[in-house]
């Protein structure tokens, strides 16, 4: 089966909670396994994107660093 092409979301200008609620529903429409970048410059973000995940059983590949400063990547769990 091939994979899904990565979504990406872009949710910069965006306050808590918009980024985490738009990612929610996007996951939701994901295939299992797919991966998704959340573009988010909301330091609440730096929090909620990691709880989400953890609560949610998704895994949190990326935070933003450096090179990206507003990019997390998350792959929806299988």
């Amino acid at each position: 089966m091939p994979e899904k092409e990565n979504e990406t979301l872009d949710c910069r200008g965006l306050s808590c909670p918009e980024p985490l609620t738009l990612l929610r529903n996007l996951v939701r429409k994901s295939a299992p396994g797919q991966e998704i970048t959340l573009l988010s410059d909301d330091p609440v973000s730096l929090r909620d994107v990691p709880a989400f995940c953890n609560f949610m059983g998704h895994t949190l590949i990326s935070l933003p660093d450096d090179e990206h400063p507003h990019r997390f990547v998350i792959k929806k769990k299988e």
